[in-house]
């Protein structure tokens, strides 16, 4: 596609600055647009698995972002009362890419340099969304600035990259965000001197689950505890919790309690014109596959491939939305198969147990192998 005018990506997140990275790296003029006046993220942790790390270094924003990383050879499941080790599963994908885990905040700021540096894209920051509308064949985005008045925008293509809450979405009549019934309790404990251990532990118990992995370079770890949403207040150190949970939970400062939501914003043929979404706009889900911010690095590579190949931009969206929407289908489907383990009670809990520890280390990465082992488009 050869753009006539900037393409406006809306949402400066993981989904954005990735989009308007490739899109600017196709040659494609780019202006991202942002609601908050700076980027900030404060207190919260990602994995980033293989399949999203080969996107980076597509972009060559890898190297930043392994600085601020720690790698991982395989998640540890461990029962959450006692602390038995249940199974290891690999990780690292086939052909050798890692695994990491890293503060939002350094993946945030990576992209974002890169951004900073790339004359292809102006990002405004301060600017919010305030209506769409259609006018011909074309789309019309209103954005707002306090004390300058609204700006009217007739983009070639229109990205909403806005988050599940998508304000995109809404003035687009695609369907709301979906609780889940579950939230996020998110802790950063230091680590006193010695590294955080290495990997990544995940406890399973009934009802909730833990993980704990090293951030900023094993200098911190980073806890996530997800429960029922109408449970009150962190979970309490009490005898349910195994010894370095306990333990964890006792040094770790909260930093606070996230609803759990997904949504799912599909292509469909009545769309506003040029209008495509990515990341959680599009797909978010629950993370019990630790698959968030891949699939947003993923769906702003694969874009910018469809947008640059396709004759016109509603051949690209269509592209895009078949070749990602089976993924998203994908995932969901493994995120709800986690969702579902990793909560049992006893007895299915013991069953659950027993079946992971006669199945081998090959046997478990494989099942994930279709995840890690994706690559993105070549041209």
């Amino acid at each position: 596609m050869r753009a006539s005018r900037p393409i406006l990506v809306v949402g400066a997140g993981i989904a954005g600055l990735t989009a308007a990275l490739a899109l600017a790296r196709r040659r494609l003029e780019v202006r991202l647009v942002e609601r908050a006046g700076q980027l900030e993220e404060v207190g919260a942790g990602l994995q980033l698995s293989p399949n999203a790390l080969r996107v980076l270094d597509r972009l060559d924003v890898l190297p930043a972002v392994r600085r601020a990383a720690v790698a991982a050879e395989a998640v540890t499941l461990l029962d959450l009362p006692s602390g038995r080790t249940i199974a290891r599963v690999p990780v690292t994908s086939r052909d050798g890419t890692a695994y990491l885990s890293l503060m939002r905040a350094d993946l945030q700021a990576a992209l974002l340099a890169a951004v900073l540096d790339t004359p292809e894209i102006r990002l405004d920051l301060g600017h919010e969304l305030r209506a769409l509308r259609k006018d011909g064949g074309e789309t019309v985005v209103t954005l707002g600035r306090n004390g300058t008045g609204d700006e009217d925008i007739a983009a070639d293509a229109i990205v909403a990259a806005d988050g599940v809450r998508s304000t995109l979405g809404r003035l687009a009549g695609k369907p709301a965000e979906v609780p889940t019934g579950h939230a996020a309790w998110r802790m950063m404990v230091e680590t006193a001197g010695a590294p955080a251990p290495s990997g990544i532990r995940a406890w399973l118990g009934q009802d909730m689950h833990a993980v704990a992995y090293p951030v900023a370079g094993g200098r911190r770890s980073n806890l996530v505890i997800i429960r029922r949403s109408e449970d009150d207040g962190i979970v309490p150190p009490d005898a349910r919790l195994a010894p370095a949970l306990r333990d964890l939970v006792e040094r770790g400062e909260l930093h606070g309690v996230w609803p759990l939501a997904s949504a799912e914003r599909l292509h469909e043929a009545s769309d506003p014109a040029g209008l495509v979404f990515i990341g959680d706009a599009a797909h978010a889900m629950p993370p019990y596959a630790a698959q968030g911010a891949a699939l947003a690095i993923e769906d702003g590579f694969v874009l910018a491939h469809h947008l640059a190949e396709a004759a016109d931009t509603a051949e690209a969206i269509r592209r895009f939305a078949a070749d990602r929407e089976a993924r998203w289908r994908k995932v969901r489907q493994r995120v709800a198969f986690h969702r579902r383990v990793y909560h049992l009670a006893p007895p299915l809990a013991y069953a659950r147990d027993l079946a992971l520890r006669l199945r081998s280390p090959a046997a478990l990465a494989a099942d994930l192998a279709w995840l890690y082992d994706w690559r993105p488009p070549s041209h």
